[in-house]
């Protein structure tokens, strides 16, 4: 009933509604184009004690939160006294730039020249987005060296725009392979221009109007984005509402061969329209299980994604609909039976050769699928930094000199703030008690390499404790070390900070809540998927298939990066990307799932017949589930050009789980179970079907 509401409604004001959309797409087409202007960093933060001790360091200790780091290089070997004037000039021409103040001079202070080398730090102050990438950029201009000395900068500030540039150049270089791949697999499916351009045009009206929503909230909603919305709101708004679009079209015309065109656009909107509206709600719960991580990259994502997809299935239910009545004349099928025929016999063959050895054919998929996985048990994830971006960046370059000259090797750096009550002399007693019992137990840690206790001299009572720790920032067992202490000290009025301080919390916040996440997803599919195909079993394997084909996808990612392989820098994988996989995949990788149970839970009704219902329902519909999955590919696979590493990682993660599920699970596992487990498929308890 509310189909057929939507599709007279649709039908009746179908001028409106195609003008509708128009107009909103070209009022929001200006603020869409500006989304990255506002973007931040990754959003890789927490708000527990690194954000606070950071925040304490900064106001009571003068220490920076992120400055961005010059570096000198007399790499000519030219006389140290020139050197020393070309930082001082260098240095003078900083200091007159508008929101910028010198921090450090290496002329000032011991231990920040070495050899060729020598660094100064400088404070961007606090203010807008667009404030600080102008003062970076006149310090750039005024830093920018000369014949003789090079400077380049880095830092985190840098670093993240280095990123955020690059995103956006990886963003249009996919866009110009996946689109018009994507048309290209659309033409052949459908055998013309206008059929094949309704889904592109659908796609690029969801991402405009998607972007333009998300610039809204970002720059008037006071939102901090990270910088992974401008990659997957494209990616993902592409990929899913095109596939939408294309079973909206592909339906319509099979319809369109035996029915008027009202009756036909009706069907259309019973069948398709109905397996886009599950497929939303599966995407949906994913992404609604992913906002309980508690860090802006995972929050603003989902938003973004979100937005994405109300805004696909709105156009899908609405604009489409108007297109194929409007055009229906250019969009019925042109091409001959004996075509049709051909390729339907192939695909029964194919299936005919599944389904009457299904047991081997389940034990082929799974031996697949197991080699896919094993690399996964090796995978080691990381919080990404310099490393994420290409190895002849001059940001990258410059902060791994910076390391290797100015910093101890495998050393790491905890700040441990002792913070007093009041003035009181009992305060101050308490105080000197803390700290005594810290640094006894401080001596006696044979990971502690050396520490320094220093006083405010802005607050009394405060005391900061600077450890250098033996081990990397990353590594597991200094953020077990810091893990330890916090809770060591959790009782007393003690704050630890620092980066191992930073890695432990964002692994924490990672792992300890994506259990919950995973079981919020599971069960909630479940249930929309019980109450939509009127079974238990069905549902419970496709829960099960989608999982083990993000595991397989995350397998191939980890043997690719991890090991380097085809080129690619040896690196982790970003803590970020197995969520992302799996929140967005997950819900994406139903969209022809579902098509495909929603055709053969029609021909089963007809038929009645388990088997002949699998050969109908796939005979019919696995050109269309094919070309779907290949056009998902088509616009994800070209992240894996990207020169970022974490959009590479994405965009290899995402179109591995959709090749694997579309071949190994749709094509020769789906049909083979239900082969094997026949009525039992439909079986639902209190419930007839």
């Amino acid at each position: 009933m509310m189909y057929r509401k939507i599709t007279s409604l649709v039908i009746r004001y179908r001028s409106w509604v195609m003008a509708f959309w128009i107009i909103l797409t070209s009022l929001l087409m200006p603020f869409s184009v500006q989304l990255p202007n506002i973007l931040g960093d990754h959003g890789l933060v927490t708000k527990d004690q690194y954000a606070q001790v950071q925040e304490i360091l900064s106001r009571e200790f003068r220490v920076l939160e992120e400055p961005v780091v010059l570096l000198f290089n007399n790499d000519k070997g030219m006389p140290l006294r020139l050197f020393h004037s070309f930082i001082s000039r260098t240095l003078d021409q900083v200091k007159r730039v508008s929101g910028v103040q010198v921090s450090s001079s290496p002329l000032e202070r011991k231990g920040m020249e070495k050899g060729k080398y020598a660094y100064a730090l400088i404070s961007v102050l606090p203010g807008s987005s667009t404030d600080k990438k102008r003062a970076i950029e006149q310090v750039r201009e005024v830093a920018s060296g000369d014949r003789n000395f090079n400077v380049t900068l880095t830092g985190k500030l840098i670093i993240q725009e280095d990123v955020n540039r690059l995103s956006k150049q990886d963003l249009k270089a996919a866009e110009r392979i996946g689109v018009p791949v994507a048309f290209a697999i659309l033409f052949i499916t459908l055998g013309g221009i206008l059929p094949a351009v309704i889904p592109i045009v659908a796609g690029a009206i969801t991402v405009v109007i998607a972007m333009g929503i998300m610039y809204a909230l970002g720059s008037y909603g006071g939102m901090n984005l990270s910088v992974f919305v401008y990659n997957v709101i494209p990616m993902v708004g592409m990929a899913v509402c095109i596939d939408f679009a294309l079973l909206m079209v592909s339906r319509f015309r099979e319809e369109r061969v035996s029915l008027s065109v009202n009756e036909a656009l009706l069907k259309t909107m019973a069948t398709s329209g109905r397996t886009i509206v599950i497929s939303v709600g599966c995407v949906i719960l994913a992404l609604i299980g992913t906002l309980y991580i508690r860090m802006p990259i995972f929050n603003t994502v989902a938003l973004g994604t979100l937005v994405v997809l109300a805004v696909s299935l709105l156009v899908n239910l609405t604009f489409v609909p108007a297109l194929l009545y409007t055009f229906q004349r250019s969009i019925i099928a042109n091409r001959s039976n004996r075509k049709l025929r051909r390729g339907r016999s192939t695909w029964q063959t194919f299936l005919s050769a599944v389904m009457k050895r299904p047991i081997v054919s389940v034990t082929l998929a799974i031996f697949i699928l197991s080699v896919c996985l094993y690399p996964l048990h090796t995978m080691q994830v990381s919080v990404p930094g310099p490393r994420s971006l290409p190895i002849d960046n001059e940001s990258r370059i410059a902060a791994e000199i910076v390391t290797e000259s100015f910093q101890p090797p495998f050393v790491s750096q905890v700040s441990i703030l002792v913070q007093g009550n009041d003035d009181g002399e009992g305060a101050g007693l308490q105080n000197r008690q803390t700290i005594a019992h810290i640094e006894r137990d401080l001596e006696q840690d044979p990971r502690v390499m050396a520490m320094n206790i220093e006083q405010s001299t802005v607050k009394k009572g405060l005391n900061l404790i600077t450890v250098w720790l033996l081990g990397k920032e990353a590594s597991i067992e200094v953020q077990q070390w810091v893990r330890d202490r916090s809770n060591q000290l959790a009782k007393l009025d003690v704050l630890i900070g620092g980066e191992p301080k930073y890695h432990q919390e964002v692994h924490d916040e990672v792992y300890t809540r994506v259990k919950y996440v995973l079981l919020f997803v599971i069960l909630t599919n479940l249930i929309v998927l019980s109450v939509a195909f009127r079974s238990i079993l069905i549902p419970l394997k496709a829960v099960i298939m989608n999982l083990v084909s993000i595991g397989a996808s995350l397998g191939i990612i980890t043997w690719i990066f991890q090991l380097g392989r085809f080129g690619i820098e040896a690196t982790d994988i970003a803590i970020m990307i197995p969520v992302f996989i799996f929140g967005l995949t997950f819900g994406i990788s139903m969209d022809y799932g579902i098509f495909l149970l929603s055709r053969i839970q029609e021909s089963f009704k007809e038929t009645g017949n388990n088997e002949q219902a699998i050969h109908n329902a796939l005979t019919a519909s696995s050109k269309i589930i094919t070309s779907a999955a290949a056009i998902m590919i088509a616009v994800t696979a070209p992240f894996a050009l990207a020169e970022v590493s974490g959009v590479k990682q994405l965009g290899i993660g995402i179109a591995s789980a959709l090749f694997i599920d579309a071949t190994v699970i749709r094509m020769i596992l789906v049909p083979s179970l239900m082969k094997c487990f026949g009525k039992w498929n439909w079986w639902m308890p209190f419930v007839k079907n």
